[in-house]
């Protein structure tokens, strides 16, 4: 397949599509950027040497468009640019969150003019979040999920619910509880997807002058099997795998770590960190445009073989619908002003506050132990 020609709608987040799609030079070919002409989008076009439109009539050729912009259930005009190019035979790429009815009729367009509408979930190609996926795919081949803990902050509920449902292998059937409850800053719901039992704890808070400052939490999943629980952490922290293993026994069932030295010797739990520095400059520049790679690179495949993607389609459906009753049940999003601390803190400066010895917890409770390195920083010292 020829080289695809690509328009970015939006240069707010539009940025992390340019820069990868700039990843995949042989793939894909940036011709224009639409927006309504900021002075940012003006700068951006200059440096890239591509033209800046206003209006989709002025733009060059080009075969797909992304649409990084909101859609109108939160307020933007991406859903009506998405209907406008599918139904001048463009391709689309749409980030998210959508409506359903807006999903629908933009599978739809896009059948109507034989072109493909493509949503991009966009966290799941995060690599800490891949990688949990991976692992958890292995997990779910042996052993049944009996119960699914979950956390976010409103911000990241559609992409959690997706995670979930690609955990689980989709949606339907699926149902939640019409009780929540309210304890602090969280609201629980409870429910299932595909007969699995979940419990899900949102914040459901945000600062209408700074929405993409204040979330408590991104996205924490924990698994139940038989076999362990597999952890989620944080969208780019810690994987914690948590074995179920019997206590070491002797004979009279008393205790005894000399019992069994295959089970005395065992990792309660194993840790895998997949990225060691996470900073805004490595998420800006890196992780999140190597995502949209990712997802490209899935695009362009799909493009090249013109496969009707009803599965996907209808998974990416299901998603909306459970998105929408969970939006229901959660009720309006708290309106919050983010008293956030002036000087963000280090784990370090929480450790050995100002005036005390650098000595670990082991090293103060024994005055013989000698560290030799059990304690590591994920942080860059």
């Amino acid at each position: 397949m020829n080289t695809v020609r690509v328009v970015v709608c939006g240069t707010t987040f539009g940025r992390i599509y340019i820069n990868g799609i700039k990843k995949l030079a042989d793939k894909f070919s940036l011709v224009a950027i639409l927006s309504q002409g900021s002075e940012q989008s003006r700068r951006l076009a200059e440096q890239l040497g591509v033209p800046l439109c206003t209006k989709i009539e002025d733009l060059p050729a080009f075969d797909l468009a992304c649409v990084v912009v909101r859609s109108s259930v939160v307020g933007g005009s991406g859903t009506q640019l998405a209907l406008e190019f599918l139904s001048r035979g463009k391709h689309v790429v749409m980030e998210h969150p959508i409506h359903k009815k807006d999903s629908v009729d933009c599978y739809r367009m896009a059948a109507k003019n034989n072109v493909q509408f493509k949503l991009n979930t966009f966290y799941r190609w995060n690599p800490t979040i891949s990688r949990y996926l991976e692992i958890a795919t292995t997990l779910t081949r042996q052993f049944k999920i009996i119960h699914i803990d979950a956390e976010c902050s409103i911000h990241f509920l559609f992409s959690t619910l997706d995670i979930i449902g690609r955990i689980t292998g989709g949606f339907t059937p699926w149902s939640f509880d019409d009780d929540t409850q309210v304890t602090g800053i969280f609201t629980t719901l409870t429910g299932s997807i595909r007969k699995t039992p979940l419990c899900l704890r949102v914040v459901n808070h945000n600062d209408p002058e700074k929405p993409d400052d204040f979330a408590h939490v991104g996205h924490r999943i924990t698994v139940f099997t038989h076999a362990g629980n597999l952890v989620l952490t944080e969208t780019d922290g810690t994987i914690i795998w948590h074995p179920n293993t019997p206590i070491p026994r002797d004979q009279a069932g008393l205790l005894s770590t000399a019992a069994d030295d295959r089970l005395s010797t065992l990792q309660l739990h194993e840790n895998l960190l997949i990225e060691p520095c996470v900073t805004r400059v490595a998420l800006y520049d890196h992780t999140w445009p190597a995502g949209i790679a990712e997802f490209l690179n899935e695009v362009y495949d799909k493009l090249a073989c013109s496969k009707n993607e009803a599965q996907e389609a209808e998974y990416l459906l299901a998603l909306c619908a459970v998105w929408a009753r969970t939006g229901q049940l959660l009720g309006p999003t708290c309106t919050v002003q983010a008293a956030m601390h002036a000087e963000p803190l280090s784990l370090e400066s929480l450790m050995w506050p100002l005036g005390e010895s650098h000595t670990s917890p082991i090293e103060r409770n024994n005055p013989n132990h000698r560290n030799t390195g059990e304690i590591t920083w994920m942080s860059q010292r």
